[in-house]
């Protein structure tokens, strides 16, 4: 325990450090807006235990703004995508944004990863003018409290997770909730949802447990959820844990449906080695695409993506696809007298944005940044994530 205490004191001393040194400014002419270029940045894990999240993100970033810079970019500039890597981990990311703020002068943060990272530089990033559009992140904190520069893409994990739970104990008379989480605020957002959920249900959660995002043993948590006779097992999990947490599960002889959210939805945990996830269910935003059930349009984006970097793309990349779609159309409508204001003004206006991929439809107005609550159930069968339901959610 006198570990744990030291680390967190170190990395909060990291970070304070970081903090006094390089403190964000406010640009006298607007931020990131030259005669040629637009400056865009990101701070993500391009490598790390979410590498796979920031580096499928960013590469379908990168297409969409090079095939618009190749027409000639948006009212004459092209889109300089400056993007720097957290490894996950937040001291480095608020270290990024600091580099992506004072030197880079970006005009506005775009994809930036995970929740506590997303969170530690948040209040003055926005003090600075510098909006955060579509975080890789489904925290309730990326739009409320309300603020102009902030904008949310897909369903919250909080709606996720209420949406799983509330269609577990409809569908199939679920009574005793258990929850498998890690100790970050992200874990801690899954939690808070399972609880105003089984509050709203009238039941309990009858067991926990909580976990250090690198650890990877797990027959110990498993056990105590075994014990407690748990017949739905609600992860708070990303890509590794996921896995392994649900392959000991299912070792250790637990029956009870597991099902986990956005941050675990991606085809590398549906084709785990061995079949080490069959039977996983996720309550996200997004669908896997697949060549056997693609739709003409998947099937177009799939082969450019794969043209440029040699695999199909994951779920990471639908995370990604959408949201950039809507920047680059706001950034046409604000025109060439681009500020932020008439980006979030333009942003405002985006009404039922579909981006021909199967993606949720999303609205924005002035005073929900939210984008959409879609929320889909999806189960892991022959290594692949299939349809169960379609639109689960609290209405």
């Amino acid at each position: 325990m006198a570990f744990v205490k030291t680390g967190k004191t170190l990395a909060m001393a990291v970070i304070a450090s970081i903090l006094a040194v390089a403190p964000f400014t406010q640009a006298a002419a607007e931020r990131g807006v030259t005669d040629d270029e637009i400056i865009i940045g990101s701070h993500t894990a391009l490598s790390g235990p979410a590498a796979i999240w920031g580096v499928s993100s960013i590469n379908t970033a990168r297409l969409l703004f090079d095939e618009v810079n190749a027409k000639g970019g948006i009212h004459g500039r092209k889109i300089k995508f400056i993007v720097e890597d957290s490894q996950y981990q937040v001291p480095l990311a608020v270290k990024a944004m600091n580099k992506l703020a004072n030197r880079d002068k970006v005009f506005a943060i775009h994809l930036a990863l995970g929740t506590p990272h997303n969170n530690a530089v948040m209040r003055r990033q926005l003090a600075a003018g510098i909006p955060n559009l579509f975080p890789l992140t489904g925290a309730i904190s990326m739009t409320k409290p309300h603020h102009k520069l902030k904008f949310q893409a897909l369903s919250t994990y909080n709606q996720q997770t209420r949406g799983a739970v509330r269609y577990f104990h409809k569908n199939k008379g679920h009574e005793r909730i258990c929850a498998f989480y890690q100790d970050t605020e992200y874990g801690q957002e899954i939690k808070d949802a399972i609880d105003q959920e089984v509050a709203v249900l009238g039941l309990k959660v009858v067991a926990e447990t909580k976990h250090k995002p690198t650890e990877n043993e797990f027959v110990g948590a498993m056990t105590s959820l075994k014990n407690a006779n748990c017949d739905l097992i609600v992860f708070g999990t990303i890509i590794q844990d996921t896995i392994i947490g649900y392959a000991t599960a299912r070792k250790l002889g637990i029956t009870a449906d597991i099902v986990g959210s956005q941050a675990s939805n991606d085809n590398v945990v549906a084709a785990a080695k061995g079949g080490a996830t069959e039977g996983y269910y996720v309550a996200g935003a997004t669908r896997a695409m697949y060549e056997d059930t693609a739709t003409p349009a998947q099937r177009v984006f799939m082969e450019k993506y794969k043209a440029r970097y040699g695999k199909n793309p994951g779920v990471g990349t639908l995370y990604a696809y959408l949201p950039t779609l809507i920047l680059l159309d706001a950034l046409e409508k604000a025109g060439r007298d681009l500020t932020v204001d008439k980006l979030v003004a333009a942003l405002e206006t985006v009404r039922d944005f579909d981006d021909g991929l199967g993606t949720p439809l999303h609205s924005f107005t002035k005073t929900d940044h939210s984008g959409s609550d879609g929320v889909n159930l999806d189960i892991v069968r022959a290594g692949k994530l299939r349809a169960v339901a379609d639109g689960i959610n609290l209405q």
